[in-house]
């Protein structure tokens, strides 16, 4: 790897751009001939403008015998965007430096920096989870951590864990999906969530279908299952946060989810919406404390204008206590695209209901349903591979499959096979 090209101090244009690329071809068509890549690091001045594009365009598209190690800083300081630059030439970059960049700071293409800008992975300016999820599907073989600041040590650690986090998804299921197998035989219908080789589990305001909790528990740890999200009814979260919090707690769950906002038949106001932000801040900062997360399941009717927005917005940008679960289904039946959710909003959404919809069927913004409408995932009207794939993109932890239908038991299987295909 080459990481620096020498010219005189600030001056970098098309001349020394062709010696660079020159030199650079010559030296990796020896080392190709011995079993070696050659890779440059471009530092930010490659990015000047050079006809159409850039001088970085010219040396990529003349880089017959060398390759690129792509810093993400300096491509994000040079004006550039990483994300692009690898969707534009993917081939061309073999390595990769991961190195974040304090929020507000302005860029330049000199290739100087002032160091102390560099930050913890996912805490700044860079969209490292895309970069990341990017540099995956294009099979770049090392990611190498840079931090130049002085608190280098402190940082690796927390850049090391927010890496860690952004793993794929774990699939789990919503158990309300089963609420007509389990009042039958709850230990059967744990039973068949483990055959089904799913691990994860969020609750759906049911209980414990008459077992104490130990003995609910007990059933869970038999099935190798867990309860990473349990469920709280609006009134409780008003009420009562604190027997949530501690339900939460029991089980070892990370997430609460709150599915619904209680309004008048279909009229979901601004009233309400207020109401729910103010509970669902003041229940959120409680759990906060306790390290749990309190998350709202949408369901369709807030996305009703507001102010040249929609009250969906409205909440998001008022949600300092709480985030978000999304509903696919419950995103689309009303209208709206939930990738171009999960961009416009990136830092808020933090699980995920997948639940496809048959084709032909007509949406509103009511919050109501045909449940029979609920289709094997990727046979229905919703692009649910790329929604996966924008969710690993985001770093959302846990992906609940959730189909409310009556053929639920035959439908399960094979939306789990979609979803193992997905990774092929």
């Amino acid at each position: 790897m080459c990481a620096w090209v020498p010219h005189d101090d600030n001056k970098w244009d098309l001349k020394e751009t062709k010696h660079a690329t020159k030199v650079f071809n010559k030296a990796g068509k020896l080392l190709k001939e011995n079993g070696i890549t050659l890779a440059y690091h471009a530092h930010g001045y490659e990015f000047r403008p050079y006809k159409d594009g850039t001088l970085f365009d010219y040396m990529a598209e003349n880089a017959e015998d060398f390759t690129f190690e792509l810093d993400v800083f300096w491509a994000h300081h040079g004006g550039a965007d990483p994300l692009a630059l690898m969707k534009k030439y993917p081939s061309k970059f073999t390595l990769l430096h991961l190195k974040d960049m304090e929020n507000g700071v302005k860029g330049n293409n000199t290739g100087h920096e002032d160091v102390e800008t560099n930050l913890v992975l996912g805490q700044g300016q860079v969209d490292i989870a895309g970069t990341v999820a990017e540099a995956k599907e294009l099979g770049i073989e090392y990611m190498f951590i840079e931090d130049e600041s002085s608190r280098v040590v402190e940082q690796v650690p927390q850049s090391l864990e927010y890496l860690e986090s952004l793993k794929s998804p774990e699939i789990g299921i919503q158990l309300y999906s089963l609420r007509n197998e389990f009042p039958k035989d709850v230990p059967g219908t744990f039973a068949k969530i483990k055959e089904w080789g799913i691990k994860n589990l969020e609750d759906g305001n049911d209980g414990t279908y008459g077992f104490t909790m130990d003995e609910y528990k007990t059933m869970l740890a038999e099935n190798n299952l867990k309860m990473v999200s349990v469920s709280a009814p609006f009134d409780e979260l008003q009420n009562s946060p604190e027997t949530v919090l501690e339900r939460a707690k029991t089980y070892g769950a990370k997430y609460v989810v709150c599915f619904w906002i209680p309004h008048n038949g279909t009229d979901f106001t601004l009233a309400d919406t207020e109401k729910a932000i103010e509970v669902f801040n003041t229940a959120g900062k409680l759990f906060e404390e306790a390290g749990v997360l309190l998350t709202y399941h949408p369901h369709g009717y807030e996305f009703r204008p507001y102010k040249g927005i929609t009250l969906m917005d409205h909440m998001i940008k008022k949600s300092a206590y709480f985030d978000f679960e999304m509903d696919v289904y419950w995103f689309a039946h009303p209208g709206e695209d939930p990738i171009a959710w999960l961009r416009k909003y990136p830092e808020e959404f933090k699980l995920m209901h997948l639940k496809d919809c048959e084709k032909g069927t007509e949406g509103n913004q009511t919050g109501e349903s045909d449940v029979e409408t609920n289709v094997v995932l990727g046979t229905g009207q919703i692009d649910m591979a790329a929604i996966v794939a924008e969710a690993k993109k985001m770093g959302l932890e846990y992906l609940f499959i959730e189909d409310e239908s009556s053929k639920v038991v035959d439908q399960v299987p094979q939306s789990l096979e979609f979803l193992e295909n997905l990774e092929k």
